[in-house]
């Protein structure tokens, strides 16, 4: 098993296109059926390369013409606009589409990429490489904040032959609770849960760790 502890790969950064280029990105959408409406003078488009897809990338338009403002993203080829909505059926579209690119070293920017796009029944799912590091942190009571730390189970990454498929061991945020768990990544990119242990609950979030770009930094 390889011990992650901590470190992760340096996210690209989201690149913004200039304005011809976002124009060419909002007449593609604006012929689809289930268009929406974003303000040319005041959408910015950008995009960022995931190391797990060879022709796919993300594309992100946030109209500042409302307030507050609206985001979309996408998962594209250049010539088709997968949206994100929160379910885990556009990314294994685009996993069909496009096959992944999975190794040891960049499955779990994939498990991340993949939690802060999908939601489950009680919210969503976040993965804690370093406790001291989690999300709202400070904002919890000192006993919560020892506790975390006391029950914290470093990430471990190993690949089942047999299977076909990445085991991920790992501490993860869910619903209030700190759990540990056994993400089992499948060489198509399906994801699944085993071995669910409850290690602390009454850890509640005041937001979402991927509205401040924990992840995509």
């Amino acid at each position: 098993m390889i011990a992650v502890e901590g470190v992760k790969m340096a996210q690209p950064q989201w690149i913004r296109m200039n304005r011809e280029q976002a124009g060419r990105v909002l007449n593609q959408l604006s012929s689809r059926d289930d268009a929406l409406v974003f303000s040319r003078d005041a959408t910015e488009v950008a995009w960022r390369s995931l190391a797990f897809f060879s022709n796919y990338r993300l594309c992100r338009l946030t109209n500042y013409a409302t307030m507050p403002t609206f985001t979309m993203t996408y998962l594209t080829d250049g010539t088709e606009y997968i949206a994100l909505d929160g379910t885990a059926n556009p990314i294994y579209t685009a996993d069909e589409k496009d096959p992944l690119l999975l190794t040891e070293e960049n499955v779990l920017p994939y498990i991340e990429f993949f939690f802060s796009h999908v939601q489950g029944s009680e919210g969503e799912v976040f993965l804690i490489r370093d406790p001291g590091k989690m999300p709202f942190l400070d904002s919890f009571t000192d006993a919560q904040q020892q506790g975390v730390m006391q029950n914290f189970k470093p990430v471990g990454v190993t690949f089942d032959a047999h299977r076909g498929a990445y085991r991920i061991e790992a501490t993860l945020h869910y619903g209030g609770v700190l759990m540990s768990a056994a993400i089992i990544v499948m060489k198509d990119g399906k994801i699944s849960f085993e071995d669910q242990h409850l290690l602390l609950s009454g850890i509640h979030f005041p937001d979402s760790p991927y509205g401040r770009n924990w992840i995509e930094g």
